[in-house]
């Protein structure tokens, strides 16, 4: 990869590491201060369960997109590590091809499901559950990215 794409994608990186990390902790935070006011006062928050999920469903989508960015995601290479080099790659151009082309479908289902689900609030919130499903197409651009990049490489490894 070349140096500047290398440290855009390392900064990416770094990026949704520190976010999902932060929105563990704090569906962590959350879930503590709903048990604890449950168990010790009586009285819960009724807004709590639909932030944890709105970010629980954030984490599952940006930590998908990551391990998709580290190659770590699905990844089943038992064949194609039994091709030579150029074959290789090819294969591997071509898968990401294929997946810049579900994250076009991802993001494009995934927008028209948020404009939709933005007339929907959240009951304990008031918020629009489309907030929710903006992390569709929010994935599918980083998996994109992540794609192209991929691309990139199976190009540049063939010249």
């Amino acid at each position: 990869m070349t140096g500047r794409l290398s440290r855009i994608l390392g900064a990416l990186d770094r990026m949704l590491s520190f976010a999902l990390g932060a929105i563990l902790i704090g569906i962590f935070c959350l879930n503590l201060y709903q048990v604890a006011g449950r168990y010790l006062f009586g009285v819960g928050a009724v807004w709590i369960p639909d932030l944890t999920r709105l970010l629980f469903i954030w984490m599952v989508f940006l930590g998908t997109a990551l391990m998709h960015q580290r190659k770590r995601h699905l990844v089943i290479d038992v064949l194609l590590l039994k091709f030579p080099g150029r074959a290789r790659r090819t294969i591997e151009a071509l898968i990401a091809v294929g997946m810049l082309g579900l994250a076009g479908v991802m993001a494009a289902v995934g927008w028209r499901i948020m404009q939709i689900r933005m007339d929907i609030p959240y009951t304990g919130l008031e918020i629009p559950t489309g907030y929710a499903y903006l992390a569709v197409p929010a994935a599918a651009a980083l998996i994109a990215l992540a794609s192209l990049a991929n691309l990139w490489e199976c190009v540049r490894q063939r010249t």
